[in-house]
């Protein structure tokens, strides 16, 4: 499992333009249990660059996150720190998930996985709804990593601003589990480690 987090690791950085030697260097703004694995990439994102954001994404992966077999399969979460910009709406998370998806599986403009050059398929479709919490939503994605098929990734999304760091805090937990399935709770375990009130 440490070996395919690696992997994961690794292509992501491969879409990024900004090498880690020069990439401006950010603490992490979220505490995990220690068997989470934890990335930290800065804004624009390599993989997505269209995503007009200045800060950094700060990411942590459930254990099983990699393991098809088990229920915490993709189930990973991520805080954008960005300076502040405009508030959130259905729109907005639109073109920024089907950007961020599109890249990071490496669908290209002509609707095809660049790497792999063997399949037309469809680029990253997602539907968000304003909710009393934030928003959720629905992608269809091309899981590139792990299962070589489309795979549906369920998303819960809250926003906020820290007044103590003038940040907007955009928070963002992920599955393909429906969101009454008991997986949901194990976002629990991550916490903002940054005082904002």
């Amino acid at each position: 499992m440490k070996k395919t987090i690696f992997v994961l690791t690794i292509a992501i950085l491969i879409f990024a333009t900004h090498s880690i030697i020069n990439a401006e260097e950010h603490e992490t703004v979220l505490s995990a249990p220690d068997n989470w694995q934890s990335e930290i990439l800065p804004f624009p994102l390599g993989f997505a660059q269209d995503i007009d954001l200045v800060g950094f994404e700060d990411l942590r992966f459930a254990p099983g996150w990699s393991d098809s077999t088990s229920q915490e399969f993709w189930a990973y979460m991520f805080v954008w720190h960005v300076e502040k910009n405009s508030a959130m709406t259905e729109e907005i998370l639109t073109k920024y998930f089907n950007s961020y998806y599109d890249g990071l599986m490496n669908i290209d403009h002509n609707n095809k996985i660049d790497s792999l050059k063997t399949n037309q398929l469809d680029k990253t479709i997602c539907l968000f709804v304003k909710t009393p919490d934030g928003f959720s939503g629905k992608m269809r994605v091309y899981d590139r990593f792990f299962t070589k098929d489309y795979l549906t990734l369920n998303i819960k999304v809250k926003e906020s601003i820290c007044p103590k760091t003038d940040k907007q805090i955009i928070w963002c937990d992920i599955s393909p589990k429906n969101f009454s399935h008991e997986v949901w709770g194990i976002f629990d375990n991550v916490k903002l480690i940054i005082e904002c009130e």
